[in-house]
Order: structure tokens, then C-alpha cells, then sequence
């Protein structure tokens, strides 16, 4: 993308709330949480607007540890697409529809992720990421997640984030795989990988969401999808367990002249503490 390239590949990091005084010195919170700093809402330009993301908790699991109950939370998010947040949790899967948060629960090294789908009518504009403890100590964590107005970008597939850490105990992983092809709308792309379908090796192997929420289970792609009026398209790619670990390499596919193939690749890290 070029508005907004720097800003998808590099997920922002969070601490726990601080006082002034504090913010002036590194952060020494039990947990950290990362997103998407950005995303270029996509859709039919000037009626629809839909965004996605991903979020990775990662805490100390010797200070708040394995089972421990967080929920994450983006109200802002809920409000600046109507209402309208889709939820997806890899461990165990699980869809959860139409609320402005959703309680995980942490694995053995501490981690968690959830994706989200928000939409299909966002407005542009920043919003606040926040992980709160459920259980003793009870403290609160944030980052930032921003919505981009619809523009034309540069050609590019993308995987975000580029490399995930699994679940210790389910081996899921969840990523966005977004696309730009300048110069389409409404033309049919295929995304596709056997190797991360082979990877994540108990059916239904991956499940591929899009924009709108359709699922496409027990198969290593989804087709016939339509890019938007900027010639973008994203889809959720989640594998909810047993997947192993090591680079996979992706692929879109314009299904219509000139015919194009973007490829990258989505690395599935063995589970441990997260930075």
C-alpha cells in the first residue's frame, strides 16, 4: 500500500495505564497488547466501508498466567461501524457477533489473539484497543487501531500480521490476507495456500471469512471473491488448532485478464512467552 504500508506491517505496542510521570520511562507492565495500527476500509466506494484486525495479548505467565480471564475491548471501533463487530477466537473457535468486546482466556505462555471483521459502514478514525484483567490485579493495557477512508493503493498481496506465535494449547493462528490489484472493481480474485491448509492438519483446516462474513471450511482456498471499487480485498484466514510450525507460502490470484498471481508469506511460530 502506499498510505498506509508502514503503518499495517508494524503492530503497535502497549503497557499498562500510567501516570504522566511514569510515561517518561520504559513500561513495565505485566502484559502488552498488539494490532494493526491501520486499516484501509474497504468496500463499494462512498457506500460501504469495512475494516479488520488483529489483536495478540501477550503476558508474564508467572505474574498473570495460564487460564487467566482478559477482555478485550474496541468501543470506539463499535460505534464508528454501527454497531456492527464480528469477533473471531481461535481457541477455542468460536464466532461472537454484534458487541463491543470479548473475554479470552490466556494459554500456558500467556498468550491470546482474536480477529475482527467491522463493518460494512466505517468511519475514518482513530479508536482505542483495550485489554483488561478480569482477575487479580485487574489492570488495564492499550494500543491503537485506526480506520483509513477508501484510496487506490499499490499493487500487493500482504499477510497481517506477517508471523503469528500459536496457541500452546490449540496450535491456532489467526492472520488478514490483503490484497490490492490497481485498476479493478468488482473483478473475481482467488486466495489460497496448501501449505498452511496442510499445516493446520485437523479439518476443517482453515477457515477463509470475507468481508462479509460468508466462512469456506475444508478446502485450501477461497475463490470467486470481488475486489472493491480501489481494486482491494481482504479475507481472514484462521486455522483454530493443530497447526505446524513454519513459513507457508500464500497466494491471489486475479481470476481475469491480465491474470495476476501476488504471493507472500504467513509464518506460524512454536508456541512461547510473547515480547
Amino acid at each position: 500500500m502506499v498510505l498506509a504500508s508502514s503503518l499495517l506491517l508494524f503492530a503497535g505496542t502497549a503497557s499498562a495505564r500510567t501516570t504522566k510521570a511514569d510515561t517518561e520511562t520504559a513500561p513495565t507492565g505485566q502484559c502488552t497488547v498488539k494490532s494493526l495500527p491501520s486499516f484501509v476500509a474497504q468496500g463499494e466506494y462512498g457506500t460501504t466501508a469495512t475494516v479488520a484486525d488483529v489483536i495478540e495479548i501477550g503476558c508474564n505467565p508467572e505474574e498473570y498466567g495460564t487460564g487467566s480471564a482478559i477482555s478485550v475491548v474496541d468501543s470506539q471501533l463499535y460505534s464508528r461501524c454501527g454497531e456492527e463487530v464480528k469477533w473471531y477466537v481461535p481457541n477455542p473457535y468460536k464466532v461472537v457477533d454484534g458487541t463491543r468486546s470479548v473475554e479470552l482466556h490466556l494459554d500456558a505462555d500467556g498468550n491470546a489473539t482474536v480477529a475482527l471483521i467491522a463493518g460494512p459502514k466505517c468511519q475514518a478514525g482513530e479508536t482505542l484497543v483495550t485489554v483488561h484483567e478480569l482477575e487479580e490485579p485487574y489492570e488495564s493495557f492499550d494500543t491503537g487501531f485506526t480506520v483509513l477512508p477508501p484510496n487506490p493503493t499499490a499493487e500487493g498481496l500482504t499477510a497481517l500480521p506477517a508471523a503469528q506465535i500459536e496457541d500452546a494449547e490449540s496450535s491456532g493462528v489467526a492472520t488478514i490476507l490483503e490484497a490490492e490489484f490497481p485498476g479493478t472493481s468488482e473483478d473475481k480474485v482467488r486466495f489460497g495456500s496448501e501449505e498452511l491448509a496442510a499445516r493446520c492438519r485437523t479439518a476443517p483446516f482453515i477457515h477463509w471469512i470475507t468481508e462479509d462474513g460468508s466462512e469456506t471450511t475444508e478446502t485450501s482456498e477461497v475463490n470467486g471473491l470481488e475486489t472493491d471499487d480501489d481494486g482491494n480485498i481482504f479475507v481472514l484466514a484462521i486455522g483454530d488448532s493443530s497447526c505446524y510450525p513454519g513459513a507457508s507460502l500464500i497466494e491471489a490470484d486475479l481470476e481475469s485478464k491480465p491474470f495476476t498471481t501476488l504471493t507472500t508469506d504467513f509464518t506460524i511460530e512454536a508456541p512461547t512467552p510473547r515480547d
